[in-house]
């Protein structure tokens, strides 16, 4: 004869593999519970995009029409130094403005024709270039003005000295300096003349260097 307590059963045998299997599903469910709430807690890093900085540009209206007083012309392309040997290796750009900014440094554009640009060596005297007005017309603008170095400066065949700024009101150059011009400090002239009713002008400083 079998102990009773050594062999359980059958009606026991189920209550004892169901208590088990309920045991177990618990545990299981619960770490779903704690994986599921890990989770939330501790969400993964998102990697986060760069804001691009806003940048702000000057605007400017373009004038055309009627004539207006013009201010100092805007240089755009300069050089500031030289060789006195012949060669032409530098550029200058410059446009015309209204009186709308401050001088050599902002305003609206002129995009208008009729405009004569002329770039030019002068003597580097009281830090200041003076051009009367009875010489602004263009005939007269041609011809060499107050402090001008005549032949100082030689000029590809397709951007002379004097010449029509485009309908953008721009000038533009392509010179060298001649090798007849002595070594030393100058300015760097360019005016802007709208058919002699109005002109103005800017310079910059200029240094002239022997060749090597």
């Amino acid at each position: 004869m079998q102990n009773m307590y050594n062999q359980p059963s059958k009606g026991r045998k189920k209550a004892i593999i169901t208590a088990l299997f309920l045991f177990s599903l618990a545990g299981l469910l619960a770490g779903f519970t704690f994986g599921a709430a890990g989770k939330a807690l501790f969400p993964a890093a998102k990697p986060q995009a760069s804001q691009p900085v806003a940048q702000t540009t000057a605007t400017t209206t373009p004038v055309s029409g009627p004539k207006v007083p013009l201010n100092c012309p805007v240089v755009d392309e300069t050089a500031y130094s030289g060789i006195a040997n012949g060669a032409i290796q530098y550029t200058f750009k410059a446009h015309a403005v209204d009186k709308s900014g401050e001088c050599a440094k902002s305003g609206n554009p002129i995009e208008s024709g009729g405009i004569t640009c002329k770039l030019w060596l002068s003597e580097h005297k009281n830090g200041r270039i003076q051009i009367p007005s009875n010489l602004w017309p263009p005939d007269k603008v041609k011809e060499p003005l107050p402090g001008e170095i005549s032949g100082a400066l030689v000029f590809d065949p397709g951007t002379p000295q004097t010449q029509m700024c485009n309908e953008k009101g721009q000038g533009h150059w392509k010179f060298g300096v001649s090798a007849s011009t002595k070594p030393g400090k100058y300015f760097l002239v360019i005016i802007t003349d709208w058919d002699g009713t109005y002109a103005n002008w800017s310079w910059v400083e200029f240094t002239v260097t022997k060749e090597k």
